[in-house]
């Protein structure tokens, strides 16, 4: 069910699989999604971050993707600043095998979104 969940609201762009935020929201508190922050830390601390994201910088991602092993049957929605280093960390981990798509837009998009609802 989930797996046509996803199949139905996943967009193509270049061989690589993109969420739309207003789809993304939806699935924060899904057991089988793990949201993966790819930004620094210093953007992670002072910019806020996603509910629960996992933060691995993409300059680390390659180094510490043994970390990511125990989320391999989760579905990974990895996001950055604006999608263009989420996008490198989404090759990376379909590379090696995760279920992996990117957000479209990024944490820009996400805090859009909410701003857009007050």
């Amino acid at each position: 069910m989930i797996y046509l969940f996803f199949s139905i609201i996943f967009t193509s762009c270049d061989d690589e699989e993109n969420i739309l935020v207003q789809e993304a929201v939806k699935l924060l508190d899904q057991e089988d999604v793990l949201f993966l922050d790819v930004r620094t830390s210093q953007e992670f601390k002072y910019e806020g971050s996603i509910k629960n994201a996992l933060l691995i910088p993409v300059n680390d991602l390659e180094k510490k993707i043994t970390m990511l092993e125990a989320y391999k049957s989760k579905n990974i929605i990895v996001y950055c600043r604006s999608g263009r280093r989420s996008k490198m960390a989404t090759k990376l981990l379909k590379e090696k095998n995760f279920n992996v798509t990117n957000l479209e837009g990024g944490f820009i998009a996400w805090r859009k979104y909410f701003s857009s609802k007050q």
